[in-house]
């Protein structure tokens, strides 16, 4: 069991870090391209005209980002996108632990 926890660790630390990584890449490429002021200046420009500023934002962001700020910008809505449901199914087994230790403790008592 050791020897799996490690190795589960070890795994766990692998994808911190990628993530942390694709993270650094995002964060770089809006800093080092100043997207992130094309971004504020479509906002503005958007809300002016009457438009959403939000979603001229979004696309102003992403138009100004290079192309690997665009690949690490995917890969992590794609990691959202597949941790989503295990997280999901993990908050419903912690429930389901919960509601278990909880109906021992009721019936003990």
């Amino acid at each position: 069991m050791d020897a799996v926890r490690d190795r589960g660790a070890a795994m766990a630390q692998n994808i911190r870090q990628k993530f942390q990584d694709w993270m650094d890449t995002l964060v770089d490429a809006i800093a080092h391209n100043d997207a992130g002021m094309g971004a504020g200046i479509a906002a503005v420009r958007a809300a002016l005209t009457g438009k959403n500023p939000v979603w001229a934002a979004i696309k102003a962001l992403v138009s100004g980002l290079s192309g690997k700020a665009k690949v690490a910008l995917v890969l992590l809505l794609a990691l959202g996108l597949v941790l989503a449901p295990v997280l999901v199914v993990v908050l419903l087994l912690v429930l389901v632990v919960a509601a278990l230790v909880a109906a021992v403790r009721a019936a003990s008592a």
